[in-house]
């Protein structure tokens, strides 16, 4: 069984509070349930990668898809995704505010500012509520999350993660569905977020799996960010 370094860092910037989503989502029809589909299914192995990766993972995916072999990107950025979410990590590591670059772990913010350099994004907008979250996924497309991982979250068997057991590190992963009646394995019925991770196919259903609205409103409540990419997302 492979190792799994948890590595995200929460950075709460005072500055993002003038920058809600919410702001974006007034007034704009949205259906029911939504579930975009993934880009290739990355596997960070033993690094602690994970926001690299978890940027990576909404740059591919639906609704709008970036050609990393047509995008006009900087000198020394790698054409396919597995590398460019590595060496996006790396980049993240040199340029957060964390000291030195011996340790695992970086911000969400810090990948989205990487994002916006690289102009892959105009901007980006905070989801602060699950509400913000789900209605970014009905209305624009997929948000990146930075959450508390728990000891059960390690597996997801049969597509499904639930939040059990202490606290074992900090996780950047991709919320890219919502459904209001999703039938869980136990026979209950209720709202969840579809969650693409980046440990491979063996993680869920080909990396993807589904979480209570429920648990996911604990896991933001506690130090938890999500972010969401303009003008990708929403369009122009």
């Amino acid at each position: 069984m492979t190792t799994r370094v948890l590595d995200w860092k929460s950075r709460h910037d005072p500055r993002s509070l003038e920058h809600p989503v919410r702001t974006l989502l007034h007034f704009k029809p949205k259906p029911k349930r939504r579930l975009w589909l993934p880009g290739p299914i990355l596997d960070q192995g033993t690094e602690g990668a994970c926001v690299g990766h978890g940027w990576t993972n909404e740059l591919t995916a639906s609704p709008v898809r970036v050609d990393l072999q047509a995008a006009k990107l900087a000198e020394g950025w790698p054409r396919q995704p597995q590398p460019f979410a590595f060496y996006l990590y790396q980049w993240c590591k040199r340029h957060d505010e964390f000291a030195g670059e011996d340790y695992d772990g970086t911000s969400v913010l810090t990948g989205a500012q990487a994002m916006k350099q690289l102009g892959l994004i105009e901007s980006y907008r905070w989801a602060f509520t699950v509400a913000d979250i789900v209605d970014s996924i009905l209305i624009a497309g997929p948000v990146v999350l930075g959450i508390a991982w728990h000891e059960s979250m390690y597996d997801a068997p049969g597509g499904e993660v639930a939040v059990a057991g202490d606290v074992v590190g900090g996780h950047c992963l991709l919320a890219i569905g919502y459904e209001p009646t999703h039938i869980f394995l136990d026979g209950t019925a209720g709202p969840a977020i579809a969650l693409l991770n980046s440990w491979g196919p063996t993680w869920g259903k080909q990396g993807v799996a589904w979480i209570k609205q429920a648990d996911l409103v604990k896991l933001l409540r506690n130090q938890g960010e999500a972010c969401v990419p303009v003008h990708r997302s929403f369009g122009r």
